[in-house]
């Protein structure tokens, strides 16, 4: 079966949407969080807890963080990219990561850019080290294509690694390029050697200014890059990665408001965008007005197809016809959308 790595922040509508999948939705899906430092509570440099926490203390970051894990998704295998966070070659945020989820009996694995921070790969050893759960390395395209060279600084036994192509938003040129890059991903340093290997991508914009308000629909390249490779057997098996939030190169944080009510769902094969309208000032429409506008295009949409055990269609079909139901917010919205996005997506791989 093959495997899906949904590509996520760690934002409340994140958290919601896993732990409101069904269990079809979970099956063979190892999310990848990447781990803001605004996202985690903890900017300051990173220092050991203390041996015996005081009485009523509230939690610390590491616990807090392992908490909202085990709530949203469980002991279920799950990569970290944490080198968002600062530490030093000594000692990371991770490691108290690590202390409070193995403390937790959760099963983290460390993900890791080749290009990151010296004393996040420092942290990343230590994590192979300790727990023998190996690790997952994103590369880019270019990079996969020198594995042969980078693989001699690599820490991490290849049979132990989880291979992750992240083409963030260039997903569009590389199915463009159509038997060239398959050539590349079948020319892959020492291909049946890795733990597993993965392509993943996004084609959601990193901004909507400039689209028109409305509805916009998007092809999903990732997918259909995805589809492409494995048409023509690239001799391993090929799993399958996206950016099931916001577009890989978004900016989320420190948005000064009003913003519009932008939303995202995923029909079979597509993206469907809505670009709205800020809630005050000149033009502006009721933010309740725009999310319920929004359900109702996404419940007429002919090739939506629903799924009867999804949290984030059920929501969405009861705000579009159920009177009395909550339109939603910003954060429930993001849930809904990624929760479906997941759903559909494990329905539709092998």
């Amino acid at each position: 079966m093959v495997n899906y790595v949904p590509i996520l922040r760690w934002k409340q509508g994140e958290r919601t949407a896993l732990s409101n999948l069904s269990p079809a939705g979970r099956t063979n899906v190892v999310p990848l969080i990447v781990l803001a430092q605004l996202s985690y509570g903890d900017t300051k440099p990173p220092k050991a807890p203390p041996k015996t926490p005081p009485k009523n203390a509230p939690l610390s970051a590491p616990d807090a963080f392992v908490k909202q894990v085990s709530d949203a998704w469980g002991t279920g295998k799950l990569f970290i990219d944490a080198s968002d966070l600062p530490g030093t070659p000594a000692f990371h945020h991770l490691d108290n990561i690590r202390a409070s989820a193995n403390a937790a009996g959760l099963t983290l694995v460390p993900s890791v850019k080749y290009l990151a921070p010296p004393a996040y790969h420092s942290a990343v050893s230590r994590m192979i080290a300790a727990d023998n759960r190996g690790a997952a390395l994103r590369v880019t395209l270019n990079e996969m294509t020198n594995l042969a060279t980078l693989v001699g600084n690599w820490y991490c036994p290849i049979a132990q690694t989880d291979l992750i192509v992240d083409l963030g938003g260039s997903v569009g040129t590389a199915l463009a390029l159509g038997a060239a890059t398959r050539t590349v991903f079948q020319n892959l340093h020492q291909a049946q050697a890795w733990r597993s290997v993965t392509v993943a991508g996004g084609n959601i914009p990193a901004t909507l200014t400039g689209y028109l308000v409305g509805q916009t629909m998007l092809a999903r390249a990732e997918l259909d890059l995805w589809q492409a490779l494995v048409a023509h057997p690239v001799g391993y098996a090929l799993h399958f990665g996206d950016y099931a939030t916001v577009g890989p190169d978004a900016s989320t944080d420190n948005i000064p408001g009003p913003v519009p009510i932008n939303a995202k769902y995923t029909p079979h094969g597509q993206f469907q965008i809505f670009h709205g309208v800020k809630t005050k000032g000149p033009g502006s429409v009721a933010r309740d007005v725009q999310y319920r506008s929004y359900a109702a295009s996404i419940v007429a949409l002919l090739q939506r197809v629903p799924l009867p055990a999804c949290w984030g269609d059920l929501t969405i079909n009861a705000i579009a016809g159920v009177p009395g139901t909550s339109a939603g917010s910003p954060a429930t919205w993001v849930a809904y959308g990624i929760n479906r996005h997941i759903e559909l997506t494990r329905s539709q791989l092998p």
